[in-house]
């Protein structure tokens, strides 16, 4: 199995060519999301946001990820590039904290991002 640090790196990548499944396999049936000032709670809410929320297309700029495997987390920073629904162009810079359960699974991801969701879902 890959390092919880492997699975995050190739996550982005995975969003970036929208393979939802690929990027909901992360997550636990209970996991709890929170996006800026939004909150997705359980798998089928955050799948819902993937499929039907989540709009925008581009692709990640990864600066930096850190791994803490003691406390199984891992903070991931960079930035998005990309253009909204309307195809307009969209730049915005996020950290993510992502939180693993026993299983290895994402049990709470949390998103900061320079701008509010709405400039990163439609």
């Amino acid at each position: 199995m890959s390092s919880t640090r492997d699975r995050i790196a190739n996550y982005y990548p995975a969003i970036d060519r929208v393979d939802t499944e690929a990027v909901l396999s992360l997550f636990a049936a209970d996991a709890v999301y929170k996006r800026a000032d939004r909150e997705y709670r359980s798998l089928p809410e955050i799948r819902e946001f993937f499929c039907k929320k989540r709009q925008i297309r581009g692709r990640h700029i990864i600066d930096q990820i850190w791994a803490d495997t003691a406390d199984r987390k891992v903070v991931v920073t960079g930035r998005f590039e990309g253009e909204g629904v309307a195809g307009d162009p969209r730049t915005v810079e996020f950290a993510d904290v992502w939180q693993f359960n026993d299983a290895g699974l994402v049990s709470k991801r949390q998103t900061f991002l320079a701008l509010g969701h709405a400039y990163v879902e439609r």
